[in-house]
């Protein structure tokens, strides 16, 4: 005896069965709708049939499964009010024809439109996520199959299970998304703390954004002053951007939706471009339909834009998350800007040392060397053993400059010291010796040393204590730099050197029995011969830094006839700490 075929009612049970548990199985959308599209259609004996999702901002239905339809079926966007699925959508409730061509708007899609057709809405709550359409073909003596009130009724039954598939896959891609958006924000963090330069960084971030977010086009422009118009100045792109623009442009700070959310402070959401007159599209990109524009902000200044573009709507959440990535943006450009400047400066400090280290020390020293070589020939000329004293003082500072410069090459390119790099003479008088012996021996040392020829130097240390070697060092540049001035230009016979510790600070006093100089005593532009100040030259500038460098003060006192004195004082170290 034959098995009874299965009753509708039977076969729609066991069709619902087999989409839970495809729900329950499979994760994937488009598989889950074409599964459920399918049972509708064997069971209700549809010829065709589509699901379309609602765009419920384009009032549109896109098509997202199609059965038995037309290659093109599959992402066709239909209007709210045209066809089935727009008639569906417009209605908000089941939609019966007897011929698809009798539809409002069905010329635009005109294939089989003799067909019945049957369409009810896919909801969500109160919300219509979606429409279901079936399609049935004339019998073949043309006699019309109408969809009936019971296969309505059955197809609501799938459009029921169709919206859990739609919605667990909205949550599942929204869980995938914020995923995605947390990774982001934490590669960010991590380019961010990694001290990258700020070229580097842009670009490292522009590419995260692209490859975790899967934004087709990224571009991160900064605001520069460029002859004091703000511009927008791109040089890192992701995406589609990277490929078809790459390099370094400068636009307006007026061009675009980038340009507006720069000037304006304000993110800039954009879900159709084609409709915003600010929209600037780029050459050889196509298809795009949303942009979303953030501004780079850190306190009250708009630093530049984190701009992304897409075929796709975006969200709230997309511009949520693009905005924590914006706010690290902008600390970690402020940062990398500040380094530039840092470094810049630390190069400049730098340079103003060696040029004061130059000056006080290699300069003198040939300075010193060039005034006896000029009298080496006269004294031969007068006497042979005045003429060797003098070749050999020349020998001496020749030296000393030399050992003088080699410690500031040593200092530029540090390489293993060999005994090669040590000049022989003992009477050299350098930083080294400071550091060995202290600063009054090196004071008192360097009272004979051939730079002084000539004049008659005594150091007083009572009350001094040994400083650190920072300061011992600053303080024999400062005295070394004041004997050679009254060397220059003071005409002196003698000179006094005081340290003391004693007090508040350390004091070095310099003071010689020179002319001195009045404040009106200065070069002149256009008279020869006379004097310069020597409080407006680099030697005074040098010791002004010098003693700065450790909170220190400088002054010089004139008085005509009477000399010079050169003071300065030095807070202890334990103050400055304080």
């Amino acid at each position: 005896m034959a098995s009874a075929r299965p009753s509708r009612a039977a076969r729609e049970r066991e069709s619902l069965e087999a989409i839970l548990e495809a729900i329950g199985r499979d994760l994937e959308l488009r598989p889950l709708l074409s599964r459920i599209l399918s049972e509708a259609c064997l069971l209700l004996g549809a010829d065709e049939g589509t699901i379309g999702l609602v765009d419920a901002e384009r009032d549109i239905v896109r098509t997202e499964a199609a059965y038995e339809t037309p290659h093109d079926a599959l992402g066709f966007e239909i209007p709210s009010g045209v066809g089935l699925t727009g008639a569906v959508l417009a209605a908000r409730a089941p939609v019966h024809a007897r011929r698809f061509a009798d539809l409002p708007g069905a010329e635009l899609r005109p294939w089989r439109a003799e067909h019945s057709v049957l369409g009810v809405p896919i909801r969500w709550g109160d919300e219509i996520i979606g429409v279901f359409g079936l399609g049935r073909a004339p019998r073949a003596d043309s006699r019309r199959r109408p969809f009936t009130r019971r296969d309505e009724h059955s197809l609501a039954g799938f459009a029921r299970y169709a919206a859990i598939a739609i919605e667990n896959a909205n949550r599942l891609a929204l869980e995938r998304h914020r995923l995605e958006r947390s990774t982001l924000i934490a590669r960010v963090g991590q380019l961010v703390s990694a001290n990258l330069q700020l070229d580097d960084l842009l670009q490292r971030t522009a590419d995260a954004v692209h490859e975790l977010l899967g934004y087709e086009n990224v571009a991160i422009p900064l605001i520069v002053e460029d002859g004091g118009e703000p511009t927008l100045h791109l040089r890192a792109f992701g995406g589609e951007y990277k490929r078809l623009i790459g390099g370094e442009h400068r636009l307006p700070i007026a061009t675009g939706l980038m340009g507006a959310a720069a000037s304006s402070g304000d993110t800039l959401l954009v879900n159709d471009v084609g409709s915003d007159p600010r929209y600037f599209p780029t050459p050889g990109v196509e298809g795009i339909r949303s942009e979303l524009a953030v501004p780079i902000v850190l306190g009250a200044r708009v630093l530049g834009v984190l701009n992304v573009e897409s075929r796709q709507a975006f969200t709230e959440e997309d511009a949520a998350g693009l905005r924590v990535v914006a706010a690290q943006l902008a600390v970690a450009i402020e940062n990398a800007r500040l380094f530039d400047a840092a470094q810049q400066a630390a190069v400049l400090d730098e340079r103003h040392r060696l040029a004061r280290e130059l000056h006080d020390a290699v300069t003198q020293q040939l300075f010193s060397a060039s005034l006896v070589a000029q009298a080496v020939g006269p004294a031969y000329a007068r006497d042979p053993e005045e003429g060797d004293r003098r070749a050999a003082m020349l020998v001496t500072l020749t030296r000393t400059a030399l050992g003088e410069m080699r410690a500031l090459l040593a200092e530029l390119r540090p390489l293993r010291p060999s005994r090669a790099d040590v000049p022989p003479a003992r009477e050299e008088i350098t930083l080294a010796q400071v550091r060995s012996d202290g600063l009054a021996a090196a004071l008192r040392a360097y009272a004979g040393s051939p730079a002084l020829a000539g004049l008659n130097v005594a150091v007083a240390d009572g009350g001094y204590a040994p400083q650190d070697a920072e300061r011992e060092e600053t303080l024999f540049r400062i005295a070394q730099e004041a004997l050679h001035n009254v060397v220059k230009h003071a005409r002196a016979t003698r000179a006094e050197v005081c340290i003391d510790a004693s007090g508040d600070c350390v004091r070095l006093t310099v003071h010689d029995d020179g002319v001195g100089f009045t404040p009106a005593e200065r070069t002149s532009a256009n008279g020869a011969g006379a004097r310069r100040d020597p409080g407006s030259g680099l030697g005074l500038r040098s010791m002004r830094e010098r003693a700065a460098t450790l909170g220190g003060t400088l002054r010089v006192a004139r008085a005509p006839e009477r000399g010079t004195l050169v003071e300065v004082a030095i807070p202890h170290a334990r103050m400055v700490a304080q």
